[in-house]
């Protein structure tokens, strides 16, 4: 068990107003959360209005709420995390899961909207989109390893995710062109992605007006089956699953943190620097590098915990020298960890 992440969700019960401690004790399945009328359903509407503005007219993919984002393959249907449709939660998440802002809810939603797109359409089973993104039944990897810097696909979410599998290759370049003034013609002029995002733009044009191949689709689990309480869901995401034994963090972070034990002003602890700074230094890290950002959060946590064991203290003039040398720090971390399987290497 990650004890640091353990603590924050206890924590995160007993400091609430109100208390969470008889939320966390009720099965999911028995929280009434409806996506009509939740704080979700707004964004919904607004990718249902931005698939209109761009000429698709009959398709709007059924959404339901489950344990985490994603789309069943080969069902035109978007699964919405269930914490998203409650305050509360939402408020929980936050505290122990980096809780998604509006603009990462679309962008997630535009990509799940590719899956359902390709599913409802099949896309997939076409000679031309076989050509352009690769065999559908390929392989599904969770730990690939990506060409940074490929001009043969587009960016949009984290960790160069349209390299995983063409079907991602696909979810991804569908995001990219239905985002709202994401200039895609320009940012990726000369690219070998652009032949992707034109196939995307004729395809568009070709389907706007049809009806789906495969109207309705069919959920996994969704949030009235989820018979787990919201304290054993939150506690499964909690087990620790990276290898903290080859890490050896101590000296490491005393120079990164080298603050002299005599400075009294200026000066506050480490770690309410770090997690202040928590939520973007993962995102960074898990973007460039590529690695699942879970591992990444959770590496980022390790170095929280062991920063407020040794009573580190950061220097309030120098705090962009320490969040560029720890950034700098954890990335080569996680590149040690993806090319060799280890973080440290003798």
């Amino acid at each position: 068990m990650n004890a640091l992440r353990d603590d924050s969700l206890m924590q995160a019960a007993e400091t609430s107003r109100p208390p969470l401690q008889e939320l966390l004790n009720k099965p999911i399945r028995e929280l009434g959360l409806k996506l009509e009328g939740s704080p979700i359903e707004k964004l919904v509407q607004k990718l249902y209005a931005e698939l209109g503005r761009k000429g698709i007219a009959k398709f709007r993919p059924a959404c339901y709420l489950t344990d985490e984002w994603g789309c069943p393959s080969g069902e035109p249907v978007i699964g919405i995390p269930f914490y998203l449709a409650s305050t509360e939660l939402a408020s929980l998440e936050k505290e122990v899961n980096d809780l998604e802002d509006n603009r990462e809810i679309m962008m997630y939603l535009r990509h799940e909207a590719g899956h359902a797109f390709n599913y409802a359409y099949k896309l997939h089973r076409t000679p031309e989109w076989k050509n352009l993104f690769g065999p559908f039944r390929r392989r599904y990897l969770d730990n690939y390893r990506p060409v940074p810097f490929s001009r043969n696909y587009v960016r949009h979410l984290a960790g160069w995710y349209a390299q995983k599998h063409p079907d991602e290759d696909f979810a991804e370049t569908f995001a990219v062109w239905l985002t709202p003034r994401s200039g895609w013609r320009k940012r990726y002029r000369g690219w070998g992605a652009m032949a992707k995002l034109l196939y995307m733009e004729r395809i568009a044009r070709q389907l706007g007006n049809a009806d789906p191949a495969r109207k309705r689709g069919y959920p996994d689990v969704t949030v009235d089956e989820m018979e787990s309480t919201v304290g054993e869901f939150y506690r499964q995401l909690l087990v620790e699953t990276i290898p903290v034994g080859d890490l050896a963090l101590d000296s490491d972070l005393v120079d990164i943190f080298n603050v002299s034990k005599r400075q009294k002003n200026g000066v506050r602890p480490a770690q309410d620097f770090l997690r202040e700074h928590r939520k973007a230094i993962t995102d960074k890290v898990a973007y460039w590098t590529g690695i699942q950002r879970p591992m990444v959060k959770q590496l980022i946590e390790v170095i929280e915990k062991r920063i407020s064991e040794l009573g580190l203290r950061c220097d309030t003039k120098r705090e962009s020298e320490h969040l560029a040398e720890l950034t700098v720090y954890a990335t080569t971390l996680v590149s040690n960890y993806m090319t060799r399987g280890k973080f440290v290497h003798p």
